[in-house]
């Protein structure tokens, strides 16, 4: 039982054990990917958050000890700046005098009417006025401007004490020593003795030697500048330990643990990569029906057009590359969020897998490419738009009614905007094109949609076999068209029946026909040999007999023969021997070999060719046959006692062959279906022909390239043998 369960479930386990072992593969490697600078052990001493960090220590110390080591000594002129120091002035001088100006405006209108009405008293208690608030915003100011350069001297005080103080906390953090070869001053925070700094410089996790020669770093290239433009000489030092919280320490430690944790991803991106190939060897020795589930979810996608497929996979390929490329996924503790990433992940692959797995099986099978291809999306579309182009027209009127119909919401769109913000012109354009559209393009939609209504109902009525009623046919466009088009499908259809009842007529009569001709011989044939089994018979009755049955046998033949000569006739399966033949002489001797009945018959034969050499492209034997049929057929059924016209002549690219004469039968049918087999005109059939002799000749013209037509004047049968000229 546990073995045919191992059977049974070891591939399925094993196959989402390689997919889940590939995911987890795909992610260490992206993480390692993305994090690969972290293997350097020194990388964080290169990275820009250090440089940026150390370049705030370089700049506090230039700031305390260089550009502003004076400060507390300066004067508040000296600390605010002379140029600063006169733009206050100006502006706080233009405020004055922009004050005194309004002031001065506002008593001088008052001190002129006193001085005028002679009041000098009132006049110069004004000015007396005017002269004290004019002080007292002179003073205002003058208060405002110093406590506004005290402002700036103060904030330069506060930002020298600030960046004296960032400084001293930093001292536990990094070491700095710096310098002036110009005095030979030194300012430190660790040692003035340079070989105690030169020891500890041995013994640090990270030191830095100003001036360097060729900085990578923009902002350490800053100070670099800095330290060769005042003769300076510096150390900067990180030690191993801090007394306390270090920055530089803790994110040393935290590049340092992204290192050690990069290390066991790669020792677990290559344990996944080795188990996942020994599992792909395992199942690729299994057999394909231990897959079931493979199978149906392949036969799914074999449904999904070859190049949706190919974007699908394409899209697929691009989450799965940002997915594991912007995931974390190694980190503690373990949760629902690992095993939701692992399984989408795993999903993916097993998607691409598949899509890879069928992209193989059709390399192999260009046959199947080419199936898949041409049931493609891109297959489809261009040949949805090559049927769309077919059509210019149409598809031209439909493309503008639908950009029209897109106008008319625009147009709408426009009415409400104006009715809402007061805008008259939107309003208007909007209204004018709406109007337009239901004026003229909602009229011409509906006499379409009219006219295809009255189609459908056509084509219903002729679907359900009702062929008389036509569709009414209005205007000159496609519509109008098709509407023609399924008329004269109808007058088609009519005709097809027509002539498919006239076949069904004609089948009808054949084996009639066919069954008298030749139960008739046949039926005389049985009674005589029954004559002849009588023992009284005298040698002259049985010599009477016997020529009756060999008439009666070889009228039997003649049918035969003639019903298998036009078989193979209208089937085409006779040998031609194409040659340029005289046919004039041809038709002297067809008629020479009739001379005798001619001469027993009452008729009167009239012949006239236009010269005796007429050739023509045809099979002389086959041509004898035709001429032979059609003397034949005017001795059989003229009218006794006339005449037989029979003419030949050659036009430009042909040879015409015409027999005229007056038939002994009232024809009240189509003269074409005497070309039927065993049709007569003696409908009665009296007569010994066998009904063959017109479809013989036709077909005989016809599989030479000629014609042969029937034309009727009232009784009068004219045949018209029309020949290729040679």
């Amino acid at each position: 039982m546990a073995t045919r369960l191992k059977n049974k479930y070891g591939p399925v386990i094993a196959l989402v054990l390689l997919f889940h072992l590939s995911a987890l593969a795909l992610l260490a490697a992206a993480d390692v990917i993305r994090h690969r600078e972290y293997l350097d052990k020194d990388y964080y001493f290169r990275s820009p958050s250090f440089h940026q960090q150390l370049t705030e220590v370089v700049n506090l110390a230039i700031t305390v000890h260089f550009k502003e080591k004076n400060d507390p000594k300066l004067t508040v002129t000296e600390k605010v700046g002379a140029d600063t120091l006169e733009q206050i002035r100006e502006t706080f001088a233009a405020d004055l005098r922009e004050k005194e100006a309004e002031i001065k405006g506002r008593y001088e209108a008052n001190i002129m009417e006193a001085e005028r009405s002679g009041n000098h008293a009132e006049a110069g208690r004004l000015a007396q006025a005017r002269d004290q608030e004019l002080a007292r915003v002179k003073q205002e100011n003058q208060k405002q401007m110093d406590e506004r350069i005290m402002t700036l001297a103060a904030a330069r005080d506060q930002e020298y004490e600030q960046a004296k103080k960032a400084l001293a906390v930093r001292g536990d953090t990094i070491k700095y020593y710096i310098k002036d070869r110009n005095t030979g001053e030194v300012y430190t925070n660790h040692s003035y003795d340079l070989n105690i700094i030169r020891n500890l410089q041995k013994k640090a996790a990270y030191s830095i030697h100003f001036p360097l020669a060729s900085p990578s770093d923009y902002q350490i290239q800053q100070a670099n500048e800095f330290f060769l433009a005042n003769n300076l000489e510096g150390y900067l030092i990180i030690p191993q330990a801090a007394a306390g919280y270090s920055r530089f320490q803790d994110d040393y430690a935290y590049a340092l643990g992204i290192r050690e944790r990069l290390l066991n991803e790669c020792i677990l991106l290559a344990v996944s990569v080795i188990a996942a190939v020994g599992l792909f060897v395992y199942l690729r020795k299994r057999s394909p029906l231990d897959f079931p589930l493979a199978d149906r979810c392949a036969s799914l996608l074999r449904r999904v057009p070859l190049d949706a497929r190919g974007a699908t996979v394409l899209a697929v390929g691009l989450v799965t590359l940002s997915w594991v490329r912007d995931e974390s996924f190694f980190y503690f503790p373990i949760g629902l969020e690992h095993v939701t990433t692992l399984s989408f992940t795993a999903a993916c692959i097993a998607y691409l897998g598949l899509n890879a797995k069928e992209a193989w099986r059709l390399i192999n099978d260009h046959t199947l490419l080419r199936q898949q291809w041409e049931s493609s999306l891109y297959r489809k579309f261009r040949t949805l738009l090559a049927e769309s182009f077919a059509n210019r027209s149409v598809f031209f009127k439909a493309s503008l009614i639908f950009v029209l119909t897109i106008g008319l919401g625009t147009g709408m769109g426009f009415v409400l905007i104006g009715l809402h913000y007061g805008s008259e012109r939107l309003f208007l354009v909007g209204a004018c094109y709406s109007l337009l559209y239901l004026a003229a393009v909602l009229p011409y939609i509906l006499r379409r949609v009219a006219l295809l209504n009255n189609i459908l109902r056509g084509a219903d009525e002729m679907a359900a076999g009702n062929l008389d009623s036509l569709i009414e046919e209005r205007g000159k466009g496609n519509l109008a068209h098709l509407a023609r088009c399924l008329n004269n499908i109808k007058l088609g259809l009519g005709h097809a029946l027509e002539s498919q009842m006239k076949s069904e007529r004609l089948k009808t009569e054949l084996i009639s026909n066919v069954s008298h001709d030749l139960k008739t011989p046949l039926t005389s044939i049985v009674n005589y040999v029954n004559l002849l089994k009588r023992p009284d018979l005298s040698p002259e009755e049985v010599s009477s007999y016997v020529n009756v049955l060999e008439r009666k046998t070889h009228r039997l033949k003649v049918l035969i023969d003639d019903l298998f000569e036009a078989s193979k006739m209208a089937s085409g399966s006779v040998e031609l021997h194409m040659e340029r033949v005289n046919v004039a002489a041809l038709l002297n001797q067809a008629l020479a070999e009739f001379s005798d009945a001619i001469a027993e018959s009452s008729l009167t034969f009239r012949v006239q060719t236009e010269k005796p050499h007429i050739h023509a492209l045809a099979d002389g034997k086959k041509t004898w046959r035709v001429f032979e049929n059609l003397i034949g057929n005017v001795l059989k059924y003229a009218l006794p006692h006339t005449r037989v016209y029979i003419s030949l002549t050659e036009q430009a690219n042909s040879v015409v062959l015409t027999m005229k004469n007056v038939s002994a039968y009232e024809i009240e049918f189509d003269p074409d279906e005497l070309f039927e087999r065993f049709k007569r005109g003696d409908q009665s059939r009296h007569t010994e022909g066998s009904g063959l002799g017109l479809a013989i000749a036709k077909s005989i013209m016809e599989l030479q390239g000629g014609r042969l037509a029937i034309e009727l004047d009232g009784d009068l049968f004219k045949v018209i043998v029309e020949f290729q000229k040679a």
